[in-house]
């Protein structure tokens, strides 16, 4: 990869990191306090000063030391935050001087070091000396970023003496990683690892998961040859992001894996799910990039699943699929046999470029439906709108006897879930689902009952109901990086606001 590219790339990975403990633009304390010739804060316990202390710039924080002597304690009791972003030198090299004198004067432990604009270039040795000092002064949580060339810089081995580390955060480097897994782990208490842009080599990633025995989170960002398959064997994992990487081929096999998560760039490659017990959220699968298989089955379609081509567990799937293109289109029946327990389908449409694109309403209206259809799906959301989905939106609503929601995300402000309930509505039930959710990522449980007076009417027969009901709502995606892999975050595709209308179903012959 050229330069020029590697320079646009990386504010795009520092987009996806965490956000920082403290703004870069964090505003100047002004305190309004009654000239009384008194010293309030200095009334205030060691406790609490240091507390304050913690939340301040990293240069803030360092001249604090110039108030008193109790301060100068204060400082130096106080766990090390370190950001590049609060430091404001001339050039980079003055500002890692900077850095490497804040960590050397401090006596540990450093609680936060973030570095996202530096370059280390003919700075190897310093590079050296700063990652041998966080290591002596078990530094947390740690961004490492070279900023941005050179590409293939290694990345010092004293990072493995890093033992306290619980989060790492690695971007544009070589990490020549040892292939032996015998020594103790190198990062017993790491539970978060991102590697943005880093290369290592494919043969040695089990030696680096075998190093992690509680990580839970791995991500991999824009990598673009190495690895070229990745290996995925963990005990502990519980989500594995690929973001924008063109991996030849991915193998899970993770027994506490919960999503899976891709947003892939690159050429056509298989996605291998040897073991994944615990699997809840997959997507987005890509069916023109990905193939699948599970339990060592090509799952393609027309084919027969059994038993071992399930995965029951999964509860949400999430896929990229062109319609126009009907080979494309008809994997994925087979796929939704895959998943015999999902409740919420995410489908998103993209435009084919298949010259010989066809809407096959015959193929949809001749297919049998399945057991994800019948008992568990509640969720539909269909994401864009290319003019070929007609067949497979009539499918599912022929089929899907217990959904409660329909999505149409369509456009940046015309998104639009509807909503289904079986039995008769009064004003009180509509007026109570006006009233609850909103537009925010918070209310992603709301989801789960939002109309007062209807819980569970949802999931009874059709039989000898008066009336049924579709509610439209406003959907907003939310799908991004940091949102995929945090756990709290139910449904990483979208989140519903409030109630926009009510179609009755009946009426309108949209019922079987």
């Amino acid at each position: 990869m050229d330069a020029a590219r590697i320079d646009s790339i990386v504010p795009h990975l520092i987009s996806l990191l965490p956000p920082p403990s403290v703004p870069a633009d964090w505003p100047a304390l002004v305190m309004a306090a009654r000239d009384d010739g008194q010293d309030h804060i200095a009334r205030l316990p060691d406790s609490l000063l240091s507390n304050i202390v913690s939340r301040l710039p990293t240069t803030e924080a360092a001249r604090t030391v110039v108030l008193s002597t109790r301060w100068r304690h204060l400082w130096a009791a106080t766990p090390l935050l370190v950001d590049d972003a609060h430091l404001r030198a001339a050039d980079g090299h003055r500002t890692l001087r900077a850095v490497s004198r804040c960590v050397a004067a401090h006596p540990g432990p450093v609680r936060a070091v973030r570095i996202t604009r530096l370059s280390f270039h003919r700075q190897e040795y310093a590079l050296q000396r700063l990652v041998a000092d966080l290591a002596a002064k078990n530094v947390q949580d740690l961004i490492l970023f070279n900023c941005p060339r050179p590409l293939d810089m290694l990345l010092p081995d004293d990072i493995l003496g890093c033992a306290s580390l619980t989060r790492l955060y690695l971007g544009v480097w070589r990490w020549r990683f040892p292939g032996t897994t015998t020594s103790p782990p190198a990062f017993p208490n790491l539970h978060e690892l991102g590697l943005f842009h880093t290369l290592i080599d494919d043969k040695k990633v089990d030696a680096l998961l075998a190093h992690c025995p509680k990580l839970e989170i791995l991500s991999f960002a824009m990598a673009s040859n190495c690895p070229s398959r990745l290996r995925v064997q963990s005990r502990s994992l519980r989500v594995l992001m690929e973001w924008r990487c063109s991996f030849a081929e991915v193998t899970i096999d993770a027994p506490c894996l919960e999503r899976l998560l891709f947003d892939s760039v690159g050429d056509r490659r298989p996605i291998k799910i040897d073991h994944a017990p615990r699997l809840e959220v997959l997507g987005f699968l890509d069916l023109q990039l990905h193939t699948l298989e599970i339990g060592g089955i090509l799952i393609k379609a027309g084919r027969n699943v059994t038993p071992y081509a399930m995965l029951p567990s999964v509860k949400i799937l999430a896929v990229k699929v062109r319609f126009g293109n009907i080979t494309e289109a008809k994997v994925l029946p087979t796929l939704l046999r895959c998943f015999p327990r999902l409740e919420t389908l995410h489908v998103k449409s993209i435009r084919s470029r298949s010259p010989d694109d066809v809407d096959d309403m015959d193929f949809w209206k001749s297919l049998p439906s399945c057991d994800c259809l019948e008992y568990h799906l509640k969720t539909f959301v269909l994401h864009g709108l290319q003019g070929h989905e007609g067949g497979f939106i009539g499918y599912i609503f022929r089929n899907a006897k217990v959904l409660e929601s329909h999505g149409m995300v369509y456009g940046v402000r015309n998104n639009v879930v509807v909503e289904r309930s079986n039995g008769s509505s009064s004003s009180d039930d509509e007026g109570s689902a006006s009233s609850g959710g909103s537009s925010g990522s918070d209310d992603v449980e709301e989801e789960e009952d939002p109309m007062s007076g209807s819980g569970g009417e949802g999931n009874a027969p059709s039989g000898g109901s008066s009336d049924r009901y579709l509610f439209a709502y406003p959907a907003f995606p939310c799908w991004s990086f940091q949102n995929a892999i945090d756990l709290s975050v139910e449904d990483p595709f979208y989140v519903l606001g409030p109630v926009l209308a009510r179609i009755n179903l009946v009426d309108s012959g949209m019922t079987r």
